[in-house]
C-alpha cells in the first residue's frame, strides 16, 4: 500500500472496562485479545505525537439506552475509565454537554470525548473539534464493531475525512454484525489496515510511507 504522508488523529473509540474487561457491565467477549495491539498503536501515538480521541460513553444511571442494553459506563464508575492500556497521562476531557470549546495550543495526548450514544456525534463539540484539528486522516480501532466503531467511521466519512480501520484492533458482538459493519465502511471508502501497518517509523504526526 502506497500513500502520501499525511497529518493523522487516532480515534480510540470506547476501550472502557465495562466493554473490555470480563467483570465489566457489558463485556464485549474476547475484547482483552486485543489489547496488546491497543497498547501498541497508543504507544506509537504517544511516541509520535499523534493526538489520539478517545471517544467515552458516560451515561446517566437512568439513560434511556438502559431499555436496550443493560446499565454500563455510568459516569463516575470504576466500569466507565478506560482500561489502563488506552490511558495516556493527563487527558483533556470534553463533555457532552453544551458550552465553550476550545481547542488546544497544540495538538498532542488524548482527549476524551464524552458521548451519550453509539455516534461521537452526539457531542455538541464533535464538529468543532474537528473544524479544529483541520485536514488528517482518521486512524480508527476499539469497540463495538457493529456499534460505535461504525458509528464513529461512518460520521468521519462522511464528513470528508479519510479513515483507516485497524481490523486487529477491534471487537465485534457478533461475527455476522462486524462483518455487514465492515461491508458497510469499505464501500464508503474506508480503508482496512493493521497494527502493524500503523505502527511504522514514521515523521512526527503523519501517516507512515509505505
Amino acid at each position: 500500500m502506497s500513500r502520501t504522508p499525511e497529518p493523522l488523529v487516532f480515534f480510540d473509540v470506547d476501550t472502557q472496562v465495562d466493554f473490555m474487561r470480563p467483570e465489566g457491565n457489558l463485556y464485549v467477549p474476547g475484547a482483552e485479545q486485543i489489547v496488546p495491539n491497543l497498547r501498541r498503536l497508543m504507544r506509537w501515538a504517544r511516541e509520535n505525537e499523534v493526538p489520539v480521541i478517545s471517544t467515552a460513553d458516560a451515561h446517566a444511571p437512568d439513560d434511556p439506552e438502559f431499555k436496550t442494553w443493560p446499565p454500563h459506563c455510568v459516569a463516575g464508575t470504576p466500569g466507565q475509565q478506560r482500561i489502563p492500556e488506552t490511558q495516556l497521562a493527563a487527558p483533556v476531557v470534553i463533555p457532552s454537554h453544551d458550552g465553550d470549546f476550545r481547542p488546544p495550543a497544540r495538538w498532542a495526548g488524548q482527549f476524551i470525548l464524552e458521548k451519550t450514544s453509539y455516534s461521537p456525534e452526539d457531542n455538541s463539540h464533535f464538529d468543532d473539534l474537528l473544524r479544529a484539528l483541520g485536514p488528517r486522516r482518521a486512524v480508527v480501532f476499539g469497540v463495538v464493531t457493529e456499534y460505535c466503531v461504525l458509528a464513529t467511521a461512518r460520521a468521519l466519512s462522511r464528513r470528508g475525512f479519510g479513515v483507516d480501520l485497524v481490523t486487529d484492533a477491534i471487537k465485534s458482538l457478533s461475527e455476522e454484525g462486524g462483518r455487514k459493519a465492515l461491508d458497510e465502511l469499505t464501500s464508503a471508502g474506508v480503508r482496512l489496515v493493521t497494527t502493524a501497518q500503523v505502527c511504522l517509523p514514521a515523521t512526527p504526526a503523519t501517516a507512515p510511507v509505505h
